[in-house]
């Protein structure tokens, strides 16, 4: 994927802060407490989601490897190559992921709907956090448009339908892992570029 990048400096002056500086930051910032307010959400909703599947979900030590959707990329990055990464490679990552997690969340829905309909909870966290993702990839967009940045359009997702009731579940467990990750590397990533970009002192 293309990535528009632009020299950006490491740091805001220290002369009195401009309208854009102050607008970079303060922009981090929201983005930043909105990911860190759905990190307990995030975690919740796979333990809950695990639950209720049965073996081998609910076995303990369940936690095979996870591989990344069409539309959805894997969070994971060697720490070298996280650590290269520019502020446009950073934003477009997470304006991918959460751009396209709200229809890979909604079909995990459709799936517990069909195979857990009593789960009402669940599927209320599945929708709450469809919204969260939505609210949090408009934000993330409002940051790299304030930066100067032209983020790519994600690509198009492809979530799982319906299908056998291992496929669902593995499938739904699958969105669930890489929503809960994404939303931690979200967290790590808004939390460099903040210290990067202090809300500069008025």
């Amino acid at each position: 994927m293309e990535v528009l990048s632009v020299d950006l400096p490491s740091h805001l002056s220290s002369s009195p802060p401009s309208r854009s500086q102050q607008e970079i930051a303060l922009r981090i910032k929201t983005a930043y407490n909105m990911a860190i307010n759905m990190k307990a959400g995030a975690k919740q909703l796979l333990a809950d989601y695990t639950s209720i599947q049965d073996e081998p979900f609910t076995n303990a030590g369940f936690n095979p490897p996870v591989e990344p959707f069409p539309g959805l990329p894997s969070p994971s990055l060697l720490a070298s190559a996280w650590q290269d990464l520019s502020d446009a490679e950073r934003l477009q990552q997470n304006a991918t992921a959460f751009s396209n997690l709200p229809e890979f969340l909604s079909a995990a829905k459709s799936q517990q709907e069909e195979m857990n309909p009593d789960a009402c909870d669940l599927h209320h966290q599945f929708t709450k956090s469809r919204l969260q993702c939505l609210g949090l990839s408009d934000h993330l967009e409002s940051i790299a448009a304030s930066m100067g940045l032209v983020l790519a359009p994600a690509m198009p997702a492809e979530p799982p339908g319906l299908g056998g009731s291992f496929f669902m579940k593995i499938s739904g467990y699958r969105v669930c892992r890489l929503y809960r990750d994404w939303v931690l590397r979200c967290e790590k990533d808004l939390a460099l570029l903040a210290d990067r970009y202090p809300v500069p002192s008025l």
